[in-house]
């Protein structure tokens, strides 16, 4: 490493705990750059526009974060021969409000929060030139059943034997998103 790529960057540490055939590893690093853990309720407590420009640099960031892990994502299916078309996100029910009204409602924020990782997902997608699909979570068996043409509870059985191949985690967010993706296969085709 020279030198001169030595100061550019974030100042970072590697942490290492070896053992026999194996080593955990972390990364520290300065939190510049990351957005921050529930930024709308962190956002609660100050004045309205510096509640507004954290906000914007929290959907600035993940929007970053999320064009780079897709377009890692895309070029590692590449690699193993698939081209991806497409991109489901599991979506909730919030629908925009004003970030005064946002910030006025601890429920509301919580909604908006899931919201910004949502949007980014999306618009990094459709920026990539994926088709995107915001799949609503509530109705998603029913969407699954409809899009697919099988019944809920066999699609729900070929979601969980996904995990013999797939191996964990194998949770309701990782169910959730596969169906979502079959979704959107299902309807790209």
């Amino acid at each position: 490493m020279s030198a001169g790529s030595r100061d550019s960057g974030r100042a970072a540490a590697l942490g290492c705990r070896a053992h026999t055939g194996w080593a955990a590893l972390v990364v520290v690093a300065d939190p510049g750059g990351r957005v921050r853990r529930n930024v709308y309720q962190a956002a609660r407590g100050l004045e309205p526009a510096e509640a507004a420009a954290l906000v914007e640099a929290a959907e600035r960031i993940a929007a970053e974060q999320a064009a780079a892990a897709l377009e890692r994502t895309v070029r590692d299916a590449a690699d193993e021969g698939a081209v991806v078309r497409s991109c489901a996100v599991v979506v909730g029910a919030f629908v925009g409000a004003r970030l005064e009204s946002i910030l006025a409602s601890h429920a509301l924020a919580h909604a908006a929060e899931g919201r910004l990782y949502q949007g980014a997902l999306l618009q990094s997608a459709e920026s990539h030139g994926l088709g995107t699909f915001a799949i609503p979570k509530r109705p998603i068996w029913e969407q699954g059943e409809a899009a697919l043409g099988v019944p809920q509870d066999e699609l729900r059985h070929w979601i969980d034997q996904l995990r013999r191949e797939v191996g964990p985690p194998w949770a309701q967010d990782q169910k959730l998103a596969a169906l979502a993706a079959w979704i959107a296969l299902a309807q790209s085709s």
